[in-house]
């Protein structure tokens, strides 16, 4: 039922959708020489459920600590109440859809867990690895996203009915724009949407900006964490 059309993915943007995009030091995992491909249902997808604990602040040492997704929720509008199990029946697979109203959206969740708590001094960014373009699909005339910093706990499934009324605080904005994808991936191909303290647990929304009239605005790709490769979307840095 959805589109899969396009081979150009979208460039992350820091707090606005129009700026330029910029490397970041010391955050960027070296590609192995073995490479493994993750598909949209390959148990290689499975983020990283906890994080290395981080020396003290002050105490000389700087040491860039990625932590990886432990879950992503795809919610839809058609299934509003919908807390089963995972649509999709995957839980590292991220996926948007908008059309027009009463058409159906799709919007996906991201959650991190194992992070420094709140009383650590540390700040927590948020990066984008882009997708590898032969692992994603993107389509329509304007599929840029924003991104929603919101509170969840663990465990409970999100619905599109907690996403719908969640959608308060922006975080960041990722541009579908071409060009700008061109410029991210000329500069290593990752961006940060915003940082923040950090905390133990840290949820997300995402969801599509724009209707479009015929072709739907949308977005695809699976979740990629170490050590399968190539390592591709979503995580946290910190203390470096």
């Amino acid at each position: 039922m959805l589109s899969t059309t396009s081979s150009l993915f979208a460039t992350l943007f820091l707090g606005h959708a129009f700026g330029f995009p910029y490397p970041l030091p010391n955050s960027t995992i070296p590609s192995p020489t073995n490479s493994t491909i993750c598909n949209s249902t390959a148990t290689l997808c499975n983020g990283v459920p906890a994080a290395v604990s981080p020396p003290p602040l002050g105490s000389g040492e700087y040491v860039c600590h990625e932590v990886y997704p432990t879950e992503l929720t795809i919610v839809n509008s058609r299934y509003p109440d919908y807390t089963v199990d995972h649509l999709h029946q995957a839980n590292q697979f991220f996926m948007l859809r908008r059309q027009l109203a009463g058409d159906g959206e799709i919007a996906t969740i991201v959650q991190f867990n194992g992070l420094p708590n709140s009383t650590s001094n540390y700040t927590c960014r948020l990066e984008f690895v882009l997708p590898r373009q032969d692992l994603q699909r993107i389509s329509g005339p304007n599929p840029s996203f924003n991104v929603y910093q919101v509170e969840q706990d663990i465990g409970p499934t999100a619905t599109w009915n907690t996403y719908k009324d969640d959608k308060t605080s922006l975080y960041g904005t990722v541009n579908g724009d071409n060009e700008a994808l061109e410029r991210t991936r000329s500069v290593g191909g990752v961006a940060a949407v915003n940082e923040m303290a950090c905390n133990e647990t840290l949820t997300f929304q995402m969801g599509l900006m724009h209707d479009s009239m015929y072709n739907p605005n949308y977005w695809e790709f699976s979740e990629v964490a170490p050590p399968a490769w190539p390592v591709q979307g979503f995580r946290i840095v910190y203390g470096c």
